[in-house]
């Protein structure tokens, strides 16, 4: 292992962007805002359609620095401001984009009202996981699990994002000396789909798996915002996810763990949610924005940058 990590007890990894790939989730996203704006089914290539509506996947690594976490999220906003704007555009869309929130949590209920009003409807169909926001989502898993003959699904052409007999060897050499979890906002049958097909599940904590279930839940108890970049998922992967969630959001946890806890993440939302519990944080430099994120990462406190989690051992 490297020498920084002598610090840690548990490391707790992202998925998207650090172990799996999101290019499939980010042709989803973009063959559901063609969709959803068109009304038709694309049949251009997933890869140029993505292209197109993400301009070059300028406006995902805008989104994503901006701390939009799930591609259910990123394909929502962009509809909103599509909605909000009267324009499909992806320079329109782009250019509005850049006037959010750097929390985008800040920036939900402000797009859904003013939508609302564009629309002509009551905020409740636009408000983030409102009706819209499941329409989308829906489309969305259509999209990726696959759903009829035109929609083959996606999730069965995925591939680790660093060689898989890397992968295996560092989750292996890691496991040995540290707890391993999971934080990530893919659902427990997309994460664990791949990461069964691979034979590297069992590499981390049975009970550091969190994933979008355990937000879902939370959010249903609870009526408010779980999802990175709040803390919550990085907490319930650290403290145990059959750890009470009323706990979690009161901060009614031993502290003391989390400085011996490395996040190690790829996006805005991953650094802005360890910040926010108080743990190190690690960037890995295989996100949308690749190198040009090391000096965001620089800015917003990262302990630690590398190339790839490969680089960890």
């Amino acid at each position: 292992m490297k020498q920084f990590l002598d610090k840690y007890d548990t490391v707790i990894f992202d998925m998207d962007g650090v172990i799996t790939s999101e290019e499939n989730y980010w042709n989803c996203a973009a063959l559901t805002v063609r969709e959803h704006l068109t009304g038709e089914r694309p049949c251009a290539d997933a890869a140029e359609v993505r292209k197109e509506v993400f301009l070059n996947d300028t406006l995902i690594a805008l989104l994503k620095g901006k701390g939009v976490n799930s591609n259910w999220d990123l394909g929502y906003v962009t509809v909103l401001i599509s909605i909000i704007k009267g324009s499909d555009d992806p320079d329109t869309i782009y250019d509005f984009a850049k006037t959010l929130s750097d929390n985008i949590l800040d920036s939900y209920e402000p797009l859904a009202y003013a939508a609302s009003l564009k629309l002509g409807c009551d905020v409740g169909y636009t408000a983030r996981n409102g009706a819209l926001w499941n329409e989308l989502q829906q489309s969305f898993q259509e999209w990726f699990l696959g759903s009829g003959t035109d929609k083959k699904g996606l999730i069965y052409s995925e591939k680790p994002l660093i060689p898989q007999d890397v992968l295996t060897r560092m989750l292996s050499e890691l496991s040995k000396a540290k707890r391993l979890c999971i934080g990530t906002g893919r659902p427990a049958d997309e994460i664990f789909t791949p990461l069964d097909r691979w034979g590297v599940t069992d590499f981390f904590a049975s009970d550091g798996r969190c994933n979008y279930d355990h937000v879902k839940v939370a959010e249903e108890r609870t009526a408010m915002t779980l999802t990175k970049p709040h803390p919550y998922m990085f907490l319930k992967a650290l403290y145990g996810t059959d750890y009470d969630d009323e706990k979690i959001i009161n901060g009614d946890y031993d502290r003391s763990k989390i400085s011996r806890t490395l996040i190690v993440g790829d996006a805005g939302a991953d650094i802005l949610a360890a910040k926010a519990m108080g743990a190190d944080f690690c960037a890995v430099l295989t996100g949308v924005n690749g190198e040009k994120a090391r000096g965001y990462f620089r800015e917003h406190g990262a302990e630690y940058i590398i190339n790839s989690a490969a680089d960890l051992i």
